[in-house]
């Protein structure tokens, strides 16, 4: 079936189609609005307008990562920052540095043995690391500051210093109800980074350039809004329990953050594409009352099985 062309976060009245957008893969779907969300979502209605989640993205439990595990996805897609350490006269200074993590998680920081930093570290090895990417989407997911001391050789002669992180300033961009919030060196430690790290930027493109309608139909859905009066929706950004877009709903307040989480977690690129598509596969459905046909052969069994019971 051919995909009607739709701009990027945008879909008009007449070119809403009858038909789902793609043919999705078998899984086995659970109805988002009984079982797919968060604490946002509890609060639906409960503002008086049925658009409780329209107003922020706010996560809990197993809905959305962590912030640590958010942390440790920001650091591992991210390979600069700025480092702040302190010079002779006890004044902070940040530096543009490189670092990279090791297969034990462990942030390793890159720099010139002439470089003012390396100077500044032989009077205090305390620092801290701002980490935010550079680029969208992933610039609007969060930003961190990481605290700790460089372990530093006691000549100062490498150019390449482990972190040994302390605590952490996490501040989530998307997850609003997370900014400023500390957590701790052992978290940060013991947390995975996201498994779609990689992949969210080309999921977002795509749905985005794509595949807008399933957008629509999905926040439609959670919102329990008709699909006529969504004025817009633009995905922002994928992990492995939900997504984070962008609505507007005609005739009421701007463009919001919302989040909708996957009625599972996924596992892989492939596997949040399947659950994306069934998501929108159920909203279509849903939308029209949708019952699938039973098959002659399983209808005539179902009327057999029937009659065997009211014979007994």
């Amino acid at each position: 079936m051919q995909r009607s062309a739709l701009p990027a976060g945008r879909i008009q009245q007449n070119q809403v189609r009858t038909g789902p957008s793609r043919r999705p893969q078998p899984f086995t779907s659970v109805r988002p609005h009984a079982t797919t969300i968060c604490n946002a979502a509890a609060s639906l209605n409960g503002n008086g307008n049925g658009n409780g989640v329209h107003s922020k993205a706010r996560c809990s439990g197993a809905r959305c990562p962590t912030p640590a595990q958010t942390i440790r996805t920001i650091v591992d897609i991210v390979n600069e920052g700025t480092l702040c350490t302190v010079n002779a006269s006890g004044l902070p200074v940040g530096i543009p540095v490189t670092f990279s993590t090791d297969k034990q998680g462990q942030l390793q920081l890159h720099m010139e043995r002439e470089a003012l930093e390396m100077a500044n570290i032989q009077g205090s090895t305390a620092c801290s690391l701002m980490v935010q990417p550079t680029c969208q989407p992933a610039r609007a997911v969060a930003a961190v500051t990481l605290m700790g001391k460089l372990d530093a050789p006691a000549d100062f002669s490498a150019t390449t210093l482990p972190l040994n992180v302390e605590r952490c300033f996490y501040f989530g961009g998307l997850d609003q109800s997370s900014r400023g919030l500390e957590v701790s060196g052992s978290d940060f430690q013991a947390a995975e980074p996201d498994a779609l790290r990689k992949a969210a930027p080309e999921l977002v493109n795509t749905w985005n350039s794509e595949c807008a309608e399933d957008l629509y139909r999905i926040v439609s859905d959670f919102l329990g809004v008709p699909l006529t009066e969504m004025s817009y929706v633009e995905l922002l950004w994928v992990d492995q329990l939900g997504m984070y877009l962008r609505s507007e709903v005609a005739g009421q307040e701007g463009p919001q953050v919302l989040r909708v989480p996957f009625y599972r977690p996924v596992l892989d690129e492939r596997d949040a594409r399947a659950v994306i598509t069934m998501a929108s596969q159920i909203a279509w459905e849903r939308e029209r009352a949708y019952t699938p046909p039973i098959t002659a052969m399983y209808a005539d069994a179902a009327a057999a099985a029937a009659a065997a019971a009211s014979n007994n």
